[in-house]
């Protein structure tokens, strides 16, 4: 019986062992994921930060400070090359941005259907495109044949 009992405690040692780890495993993730929801928060700060400090800036133009009217004048240009990509992609799906609410509408469309708002005209300005060159080569070997038959 002896034996049995050394079995058996060496079990429940063990058990206890595992739970004890397990239990460990299971505070160290919890903390971590506290840690993260944390760590959002401070990001979230920082950007309410940056962002009103930005809205300043564009509302009064007033400097601020050298680094920081450098990084708001980066971020003008950032938006700026982002209106263009949009406006092209209006232009290519054939739509537009309402003013006053941003709702997407047809480009035909005279009103918005959601807030009423007159919808100015809208010119769609179509670019011509080279041709692509085909990857085997084939438009390279005939303008070539051309060129040695001329």
């Amino acid at each position: 019986m002896s034996v049995l009992n050394e079995i058996t405690k060496a079990v429940t040692e063990t058990a206890k062992t595992a739970a004890k780890i397990s239990s460990d495993m299971v505070e160290v993730t919890r903390l971590n994921v506290a840690i993260g929801v944390e760590e959002d928060k401070v990001t979230k700060q920082f950007y309410e930060i940056g962002r009103k400090v930005y809205e300043k800036y564009t509302d009064s133009k007033e400097i601020i400070d050298g680094e920081i009217t450098e990084g708001c004048i980066a971020i003008k240009d950032i938006e700026k090359n982002i209106a263009e990509m949009k406006a092209r992609i209006f232009s290519l799906k054939k739509i537009k941005e309402c003013p006053k609410c941003k709702e997407v509408l047809d480009t035909e469309m005279g009103f918005c259907f959601k807030c009423g708002e007159k919808q100015p005209v809208v010119e769609i300005i179509i670019e011509e495109e080279d041709v692509p060159e085909c990857d085997c080569g084939c438009v390279n070997e005939e303008s070539s044949e051309e060129k040695q038959d001329d």
